[in-house]
């Protein structure tokens, strides 16, 4: 068992713009310096002495690290500091991104979401992170910024391994992009966990269907798990099983018996990796059918 200690000792330096963070983690190691978003898990993480920084440097007085908006293209930014309970107010995020406001209003309780950030969830890297699936299976891109100046790159491509991201020492999430949903789609996450709002997720699943012009074939789908290996992860074989074809039980089987063959869960004292892969089966199956029904809903076809 870990225990808990006192927060070590550190220099706190609350920053109020971008451009002073990314002079201030400019030249330092990963392990000098830490980001404090919402701290939620950071603060975690020093009390169980996983990380010691010598410097924390905290983001809330960063403004423009905190919004959500609709560009004329139709797409969505989200500032990296954007707090969960922002996304579940946001009209756009209500009205074109349910799956997003779906997921968000699963992770923890009222009193997590009101400090708990967007960036903060993907940038912490955890393998049982609600966010980063729902994003990956809405073709989320991230804008990583440093002085050297700012770089986008898929979300699907930023956890290269256990805990770890692609990301520089020197560089921060600042904002994440999503397309604008097709009108024909449908998304949802569904996850195992043993209390509500309290425990971390054992599994999750996202889900995001989008149908063909007939509304009764698949044209994409898209499947991102939490805690079905290491990191979070895109099933891409299990993905193109089902293009190009109706919904059927033998189809969704095949879906689950793919994404299982794609996943490597870890064994913890929460669940073994068996346990984990049939949860991966199960809601593979379930999540798939909803999609489908709400992207059915929209075109106006029956399931």
């Amino acid at each position: 068992m870990t225990y808990l200690k006192r927060l070590p000792k550190f220099e706190y330096v609350s920053p109020r713009s971008l451009d002073e963070v990314c002079g201030l983690i400019a030249g330092t190691s990963d392990d000098e310096v830490m980001l404090l978003a919402g701290g939620t898990d950071a603060i975690l993480q020093m009390r169980r002495r996983e990380r010691v920084p010598r410097r924390v440097i905290g983001l809330k007085g960063v403004a423009e690290l905190e919004f959500v908006r609709e560009r004329a293209d139709g797409s969505l930014a989200i500032g990296a500091m954007t707090a969960l309970h922002t996304l579940l107010s946001a009209p756009a995020v209500s009205q074109r991104y349910d799956l997003l406001r779906e997921t968000t209003a699963q992770i923890g309780g009222p009193e997590l979401r009101n400090v708990a950030t967007i960036g903060g969830n993907i940038a912490g890297a955890l393998p049982c992170a609600d966010l980063p699936p729902a994003l990956m299976t809405l073709g989320a891109r991230i804008r990583l910024s440093s002085q050297r100046g700012d770089r986008w790159l898929p979300l699907d491509e930023f956890f290269p391994e256990f805990g770890r991201t692609v990301a520089e020492d020197d560089e921060l999430v600042a904002e994440i992009s999503l397309p604008r949903p097709a009108s024909n789609s449908g998304g949802t996450y569904l996850k195992f966990h043993d209390r509500h709002s309290m425990d971390m997720t054992v599994v999750g699943v996202s889900a995001f269907v989008v149908l063909d012009d007939d509304g009764r074939t698949f044209r994409d789908l898209k499947l991102a798990y939490a805690n079905g290996a290491p990191t979070v992860f895109r099933a891409r074989r299990a993905e193109t099983v089902l293009r190009g074809h109706a919904l059927t039980d033998e189809g969704l089987e095949a879906v689950a018996e793919t994404a299982c063959a794609e996943s490597s869960p870890r064994t913890s004292w929460r669940a073994n990796g068996e346990y984990r892969l049939e949860l991966i089966r199960a809601l593979t199956k379930r999540a798939i059918r909803l999609a489908w029904g709400k992207a059915s809903s929209r075109k106006g076809t029956k399931p």
